[in-house]
């Protein structure tokens, strides 16, 4: 069994860039890339597979429940971590004309988290009264948060990153890595890891393996897409 501990900092280092933790390697957010094309991925597979659970069948729209709450818990764990980890520390240390950035990276958290709060609430209660209605409404929470996720997620990239990586040092973007995977239950470990190295890019699989000890990511790199692959067989079978 993975425990958090033994699961060592995110990013590796890159090119010289200002070095805010004494001599501190800096921060190499590289690896949120493949958090995105997870969430990406994940988010747009959602809507068939709830579209596709038939009124009525509660064992199939509980599974298909169990995954929005699964990737509701991932998107949200890692934007909290962002929040109390990222965000003060670049208000304090980036460019004064950084502040119109960070106000919109916090504002799109919130905007996502209610959206979040929307579709898990109408993921309960189509878990507790499959029929048609239910289920549809699970869709529309999901075509509305889809695209506002998006938007985020490359604002993010293309206005964020760089300020990651210039202002934070290599161990304090491993702390918001951390948050993450404690965010999870100690099983959940294989299934995430699984998800997060599923048809990823390979320079960014090479980022991933290097921000972890090699007999840990070996084992990983093995477990995680078997767990994946079983994950994903129940889904299609519930749809």
């Amino acid at each position: 069994m993975i425990e958090p501990e033994s699961v060592s900092a995110p990013g590796s280092a890159p090119a010289a860039h200002h070095e805010p933790d004494g001599n501190a390697a800096p921060a190499d957010s590289r690896d949120m890339y493949a958090i995105h094309a997870m969430l990406r991925r994940e988010l747009a597979d959602l809507p068939a597979y709830v579209a596709a659970t038939g009124a009525g069948d509660g064992g199939r729209a509980e599974v298909v429940a169990d995954h929005i709450d699964f990737v509701a818990l991932i998107l949200h764990a890692h934007h909290e971590g962002e929040d109390v980890l990222v965000w003060p520390k670049l208000a304090e240390r980036a460019p004064a004309d950084a502040a119109p950035v960070l106000a919109a990276m916090q504002a799109d958290h919130a905007g996502i988290d209610r959206g979040l709060a929307t579709l898990t609430g109408a993921a309960a209660s189509w878990r507790a009264n499959p029929d048609a209605v239910h289920r549809e409404a699970v869709v529309d929470a999901l075509r509305e948060l889809t695209p506002v996720v998006e938007a985020h997620l490359k604002a993010e990239e293309s206005d964020a990153l760089v300020l990651i990586d210039t202002c934070l040092s290599a161990p304090e973007w491993g702390e918001v890595g951390m948050h993450g995977i404690a965010s999870l239950r100690p099983e959940q470990y294989p299934l995430f890891f699984g998800m997060l190295l599923h048809d990823l890019d390979p320079e960014l699989y090479g980022v991933l393996e290097a921000s972890l000890p090699p007999d840990l990511f070996a084992q990983l790199a093995v477990s995680g897409p078997q767990e994946y692959a079983r994950y994903q067989r129940r889904l299609a079978a519930a749809a």
